[in-house]
């Protein structure tokens, strides 16, 4: 079911009660407000990352008085359900329909491409706030697309560094669920580390939403590689991190991966102490300086850490308010709009960005965490090393 929202902060609900604001109504005189268009899955695999990602967008915009440049904000959000044809046609309404000034979000990598021309050709300012294929920031650049995220090459290419540096020279195993994303990011890992000489043993692929990792445990169980870089997302991660648990790898062989697999908000908190001694490379961190005043107004929402698809949307906010209070909230000068973002850093709850006027890819810094006990003694990502301003190889790579 299609979810719609034309709010001023698009709610937040009686979980904010400080911070929700009033459905909004067009008054005489006042400001025309920025429509902000929001695709994200709230149905179908990546339902928990919508929602998530959502609720990140909301935060910010209710923490700005529901406006931007004086602007009223007007959020409408549109349910892609995780497939590149919905989203292709969710993306065509927001533009011919509804009419949207920005739009922004998206969780997977096929959909993000899939409607790339569409907001390219309509000319509608696009920020991809989750969504990692390399493409993006390479062949299928846009100059209407920003990205305030990572690519997939910037996390492998990280963990490898942190694989052969700190792990491992020789001992290695790859594991992923095989779709898009997966083979992404464990080619991205391989690539790096064979290239500073590192041996791989093995690569295993799973289905996406395997049940059962036992076959797969039982040969890691054999082989007693010196670590497994594995890239699972959601309640795949969890079983598979538990299951390591239960077969007594845990202590045995280090697990490494991108930051899905070891995620604040929808991994670590199922997962529980299955995820201990994880370590991922990532742009998001609970622990960040940075993100610190989000992370506690994060929890005071809804009880819990935020993760990376939150953060994203929170982000994602934070950039669009950036570019419109350079232009005084005018985006029909959509060149000093895109100026502002190339010109100068926007602090985030990331960290600051950059953005490479190649292809409008965030140049960030990006966080090796290690999964430790926190304060409350519960699973907590912990930055251990920072590799500073991570840029994608861009085009011709």
């Amino acid at each position: 079911m299609t979810t719609r929202r034309r709010l001023l902060a698009a709610g937040l609900g009686g979980c904010a009660a400080g911070l929700a604001l009033p459905t909004w109504v067009r008054a005489q005189g006042a400001a025309q407000p920025v429509r902000i268009g929001l695709i994200t899955s709230l149905s179908g695999p990546f339902s928990s990352l919508g929602e998530s990602m959502r609720a990140g967008l909301q935060l910010l915009i209710a923490e700005s008085g529901g406006q931007m440049a004086g602007r009223p904000v007007e959020l409408l959000v549109e349910d892609d359900h995780g497939k590149p044809d919905e989203g292709v046609r969710k993306a065509r309404k927001l533009i011919e329909q509804d009419r949207v000034d920005i739009i922004c979000g998206v969780i997977s990598a096929a959909v993000a491409l899939a409607i790339r021309d569409i907001v390219t050709d309509a000319g509608v300012p696009t920020f991809m706030s989750n969504a990692s294929a390399n493409a993006l920031a390479r062949e299928a650049a846009s100059p209407l697309i920003f990205r305030p995220t990572k690519t997939s090459w910037m996390l492998g290419h990280t963990g490898a560094r942190w694989a052969y540096d700190q792990v491992s020279q020789s001992g290695g195993m790859t594991l992923a669920s095989d779709y898009a994303a997966g083979r992404e990011y464990i080619g991205d890992f391989i690539q790096t580390y064979q290239t500073h000489g590192g041996e791989i043993q093995k690569q295993f692929w799973t289905p996406l939403g395997t049940a059962d990792f036992a076959p797969l445990v039982m040969n890691i169980a054999a082989q007693q590689p010196d670590f497994v870089y594995a890239f699972f997302a959601g309640s795949d991660a969890v079983r598979f991190l538990q299951q390591m648990r239960d077969f007594r790898l845990q202590d045995k062989v280090r697990v490494l991966g991108p930051g899905a697999l070891f995620d604040q908000e929808d991994v670590l908190p199922a997962a529980g102490d299955a995820g201990l001694g994880g370590v991922s490379t990532f742009h998001q961190t609970p622990s960040a300086p940075a993100a610190a005043g989000f992370v506690e107004a994060y929890r005071q929402l809804r009880g819990r850490y935020p993760g990376e698809a939150s953060t994203s949307g929170y982000v994602t906010g934070q950039v669009i308010r950036a570019g419109l209070e350079a232009v005084s909230g005018n985006l029909s000068d959509t060149a000093a709009f895109k100026a502002r973002l190339l010109d100068a850093p926007v602090d985030t709850a990331f960290g600051s960005l950059r953005f490479d006027p190649r292809n409008n890819q965030a140049i960030m810094d990006i966080y090796v965490n290690e999964v430790r006990p926190g304060e409350d003694g519960k699973p907590f990502n912990t930055v251990v090393h920072t590799y500073e301003g991570v840029r994608d190889p861009g085009p011709g790579a």
